[in-house]
């Protein structure tokens, strides 16, 4: 048994929007979160001498709802990552360095005020495998599916349709024995496994996880404003949004759009700031396809509302937020069953394809093509579904599995 009742949180950058910590500091057990780089724990004095556009990127990371007395800010690691990005180190071996530090703070804090741990899994190794005078529950999130999972999926899709690069740093055949063993074998130190989607926790359990250390709580999001109304689209407009990858299923997606029979009008606009090789060469040889390098949050709104369907056929998905932004602003969405679109649905405005089912997916969209132009009521929908998975019930459902409701 634990002998202690609040909790030490680790995150690198914004992950999540501050909401694990969050939950943990609504319900008052929050002892320490510990972060690269925080805006709040920024003097006035140095943060006035800032350039502009750094103050407002800075600004985001922060969050009035976590006590600032409570969070343990690592300076280092956000220097060394831009750093190390800067003399293109590989992101594997940034990622491995710079987690583990974060995970050995987390661990220093828990010893230091007698804390239990609630940490993501890149930073849970050095953390729950360290020595400690007290007995400290070990909590860890699982956003991502276990890569034993994950490498087995790409590795059956490779065979089958050719990608560059993307293949090689997602299935993680460069990752040293070291890296392997602190993101493959982590949970087994953890006395309970949060995993963000059903999907997630079918991948733990495969690894040799318990079902009953696992608890699915899913995601959520704010809400926004929807004042344009939810009108849809007269003609088919559909909307990639991801990196341009093998694991979101890019190529699965331009395949199909390629043999579709479509209406001439229908486009298909990829949004993605990084696309390997193979699948922009695939992209440039597609017709009715507009490949975006990157757009504004703003921008990325505006495409939801104007497009008739989000599709993002992911191989391998933790949970896939894109999906409860899109529902969001009324946007329709097209998926597999390795995501979170199970857990966040049934819904009208929810469509499943099989993994990579390039003919099924081809067939799905001539139907979409002719069933959505003009459809609002699927819309309405879309928004009700979003609706149901406010941030605030994730939050909820943490402190409910850590047994602090």
């Amino acid at each position: 048994m634990a002998d202690a009742r609040g909790y030490v949180c680790a995150l690198a950058g914004r992950r999540d929007y501050y909401q694990l910590p969050v939950a943990l500091a609504e319900g008052g057990i929050l002892d320490a979160l510990v972060t690269d780089a925080y805006y709040g724990q920024i003097p006035g004095s140095i943060a006035r001498l800032l350039p502009q556009p750094i103050v407002e990127k800075l600004g985001f990371r922060s969050d009035a709802r976590i006590p600032g007395d409570r969070v343990e800010c690592v300076w280092s690691v956000a220097f060394e990552s831009k750093l190390r990005r800067r003399l293109g180190c590989a992101d594997w071996k940034t990622f491995a360095r710079l987690d583990g530090k974060l995970s050995l703070h987390a661990a220093r804090q828990a010893r230091r005020r007698r804390s239990n741990l609630l940490l993501y899994h890149p930073y849970a190794w050095e953390a729950f495998t360290a020595r400690y005078d007290h007995a400290p529950k070990k909590v860890m999130f699982q956003f991502h599916p276990h890569p034993a999972l994950e490498r087995r999926i790409l590795s059956e899709d490779r065979e089958k349709t050719l990608v560059h690069y993307s293949y090689e740093e997602e299935a993680g055949h460069d990752v040293s024995v070291k890296v392997k063993q602190r993101t493959w074998d982590c949970w087994r130190h953890a006395d309970l496994i949060l995993c963000a989607s059903a999907f997630t926790k079918i991948s733990l359990l495969e690894a040799g996880a318990d079902a009953a250390r696992c608890v699915v709580v899913p995601y959520g999001i704010d809400l926004p404003s929807c004042s344009e109304g939810l009108s849809a689209p007269k003609a088919f407009q559909a909307l990639y949004v991801g990196s341009g990858t093998q694991r979101k299923g890019l190529h699965h997606l331009l395949l199909a759009w390629r043999r579709a029979t479509l209406p001439p009008e229908s486009r298909l606009t990829v949004v993605c700031r990084f696309i390997d090789p193979g699948l922009e060469e695939l992209l440039h040889g597609t017709s009715g396809v507009e490949l975006l390098r990157g757009v504004s949050g703003g921008a990325l709104q505006q495409l939801f509302r104007r497009s008739s369907l989000l599709a993002m056929p992911s191989l391998v998905e933790g949970f896939g937020q894109v999906y409860l932004e899109a529902l969001a602003q009324g946007c329709p969405v097209l998926g597999s069953p390795n995501t979170c679109l199970p857990d966040i649905g049934p819904s009208p405005a929810i469509f499943l394809n099989p993994v990579g089912a390039i003919d099924e997916l081809s067939v799905r969209l001539e139907k979409l093509a002719l069933g959505l132009p003009g459809r609002n009521d699927i819309r309405i929908e879309a928004r009700a579904c979003a609706e149901r998975w406010p941030w605030a019930q994730f939050r909820t459902g943490v402190r409910a599995a850590v047994g602090a409701a």
